[in-house]
Formats: C-alpha cells, structure tokens, sequence
C-alpha cells in the first residue's frame, strides 16, 4: 500500500531547509488529533536555529510551533473529550510532563521534561500534523487564521511583561529593545498592561516605523545619537521625570542589548531577558548590587499565557495584520533564506499549505 504524502518544508541537514514531498501521518490514536494546518509562522528562534546550525532541532523534521487548523480528524479519547472534525484549533505547542516538581509549582514552562512541536516532534510547516488534543484551544468565530497563527508568540510577549510586573511595581515606563515580532508584541502587551510611556529600540528604519504606529512613545535606532550614550541618558530622563524605566524586556538576547536593559532601568527595576541570541554575557555586579536591580529570565509562557492571548486577538485588542505577510507552504524554502537574508519586507511570515 502507497503511504499518503503531503507536502512539507523539512530542515534536511544542519543549517538546510528544503520544500519536500512527506509522508502524511497515521490516524490518530488515543488522545491525538489530526490538525489539517491553515496557517504556519516562522519563529525567529527557527531561524536562529538555522542559521547557529543548533544541535537541538535534529534532522529530518518538520519545524513550525505557531500554527492554526482545522480537526480532520480525532482519537477516540480525544473525541470522548468533546473534540469534533472541522472544529478550528490552535495548539499550545509546549507540552509539560505535570508530574515534576517544576510542574506541581504552577512552572510548566520551565518543565525540564518538556516538549514541543517543531522541536521534540514534527510541527506545523506542512499540511497535516499530529497534535494531542490537551494542548488544543478552540478559535473564536471572529478570530481569523492569520491572527490566530499568531497567538504562540504573543504569549510569549503576555508572559514576559507578567514577569515584568509581577516582580515590580505595575510598570508604567517600558523600554524594548527589539521590534522583531516579540518587540512589537511585547510592546501592545506593555501598554494594554498599564504602560504609559514606552521607549523602543530596533537598527531597522521600517520596524520603528511600525512600532510608531502601533502608539510606542519614541522609537530609537541605538546607534543614533538619542539612542546610545549621553544621548540615550537625556533621552530616557526626559521620558520618565529623570527617575529611570520601570522596567525592560530585551527580546534580542545579545551582550549589548541586554546590557542595555539594565542601564535604563531605574534602581529596583526590573529587566526581563526573553531574546537567546547569545548565551554567556557579561553583567556589571556592582550596577545591579547598588541599584538593586533585577535580572528575570523569561521561557515561553504558560497556558494560562495562551489563553490570555488568544482572548486579546478574539477582542481585537492586538494589531498584527499590517506587518505580517502570508506566502504559499511551497514557498517555503524561499522566504526562509529571504528571511535569513534580511530581503524579506514582512516582519512576520506565515505559511499557506
């Protein structure tokens, strides 16, 4: 008997991603549902990924964590918990173990058993994918596929600035430096949060223009003279009363942009770190020690952050359409070394099966 095929945009090797015909998979068993996918987006950390060669994607696989589609078809434990074929569906892609300690003290994310689709098993840049039906979340009627493709990343941003102001007081001045998809995500998550005054940092022209009108209060290239240095500090007083932001979330991740997050914060601010560009950077102790500032690290989200996200996008509350582009699945290969590249417009890419 012939195996169904489907098409896949598969990382075939180290650093190599490729548009290949792939076997479709099995009914599903159990708890398990088959999603027909809609729409597919290309996380930064994918193509982060990619581009360091990481050993943590291991080929073949299918990658692809944020994604939206339609049930074709259910387990018989799935179908006893309700779930229906043509449901539409978006996955919480991080499955904890909710056996660990980790797990037992409301940390699922940080679950050091953890897996996720795209990484751990074949995610959704293809057409049909295998996904247990506890992590399904039903889409609302008035929620598109394209915004509902986007509800992984903004809890990834809905949990960074929770972090935020669970660690301070609500915090009304923000920095962030990045206006990748997280940067500008993080930055409507800010305001809807309380912040007033918001400070965003990107070296591309076209993604400050966004963060402008998606309402930032400035947006600085930090290479600019209000941007860096002397510049940036009569930049910042100016902004925040000469008192210091209450709190930054840097979602690049390298040396200098996470430096950068502790040296605009006021003494006890705190910095939340989301961005992995690189691993091991260098910290002035005595900045922290003196200033008692804080350095909090953010992973993923919860799926209470997942519910809270998709319920902002069902409302309306969180602008994604007009720096988002959607392009053909068998596209694929191509607007990844485009996105790679930096000759890719679209700040966020979604995949069309």
């Amino acid at each position: 008997m012939t195996t169904a095929a489907m098409d896949a945009l598969v990382l075939t090797a180290p650093g190599q991603v490729e548009n290949r015909r792939w076997g479709k998979p099995p009914a599903p068993e159990g708890e398990d549902v088959l999603v027909r996918v809609i729409r597919a987006g290309i996380c930064g950390s994918e193509l982060e990924g990619v581009a360091t060669k990481s050993p943590r994607r291991v080929p073949p696989l299918i990658m692809g964590h944020e994604f939206a589609g339609r049930i074709e078809a259910v387990g018989p434990e799935a179908a006893a918990a309700g779930w229906r074929v043509g449901e539409r569906v978006v996955p919480n892609p991080l499955m904890p173990c909710g056996r660990c300690r980790t797990c037992a003290r409301g940390l699922t994310n940080a679950c050091p058993n953890r897996t996720l689709l795209g990484l751990h098993r074949h995610g959704g840049h293809t057409e049909w994918v295998l996904v247990n039906a506890r992590q399904l979340h039903r889409i609302p009627d008035s929620l598109s596929d394209e915004a509902a493709a986007m509800a992984e990343p903004l809890a990834v941003a809905v949990h960074g600035v929770r972090l935020l102001g669970g660690s301070a007081v609500l915090p009304r001045a923000v920095a962030i430096y990045g206006a990748g998809t997280i940067g500008l995500l993080a930055l409507q998550a800010a305001r809807l949060a309380g912040a007033t005054t918001t400070l965003v940092f990107d070296v591309d022209e076209e993604r400050l223009a966004v963060a402008r009108r998606l309402r930032a209060t400035r947006a600085l290239d930090p290479r600019s003279e209000a941007g860096a240095g002397e510049g940036l500090e009569r930049t910042a007083a100016s902004l925040t009363d000469g008192d210091g932001f209450d709190g930054a979330i840097d979602a690049v991740g390298r040396g200098d942009t996470r430096a950068g997050t502790l040296k605009l914060i006021r003494p006890g601010g705190t910095v939340v770190w989301v961005g992995s560009a690189q691993d091991e950077v260098p910290v002035r102790g005595m900045e922290l020690l003196l200033g008692e500032k804080r350095i909090q690290g953010a992973y993923a989200y919860t799926d209470d952050d997942f519910k809270t996200a998709l319920g902002l996008l069902a409302a309306g509350r969180v602008e994604t359409a007009s720096w988002s582009a959607v392009f053909p699945l068998r596209e694929g290969a191509q607007v990844f070394e485009r996105l790679l590249t930096h000759q890719e417009p679209a700040i966020k890419a979604l995949l069309a099966p």
